[in-house]
């Protein structure tokens, strides 16, 4: 009876609520307590991150790989 409403491809408010849903973001301190990080990635992200920001899971990964590679600032 009830059909999910498909996002308007010409509506950009859609799109970009749709993809606030599928890549959420989270501060310093949640990445801190994550289980899926290591000890290491934490103590990465707790050097490269910005306490007021919030971050997606990937932009984490990029900060990580990016301060591995010695191109963090």
């Amino acid at each position: 009876m009830f059909t999910k409403k498909e996002p308007d491809p010409k509506n950009p408010e859609t799109k970009q609520k749709n993809n606030q849903q599928t890549n959420p973001k989270y501060s310093k301190a949640q990445f801190a307590e994550s289980r899926q990080l290591s000890r290491m990635e934490k103590d990465i992200l707790a050097a490269v991150l910005l306490e007021q920001e919030t971050y997606t899971l990937q932009e984490a990964q990029q900060h990580i790989q990016q301060f591995m590679n010695g191109e963090a600032q």
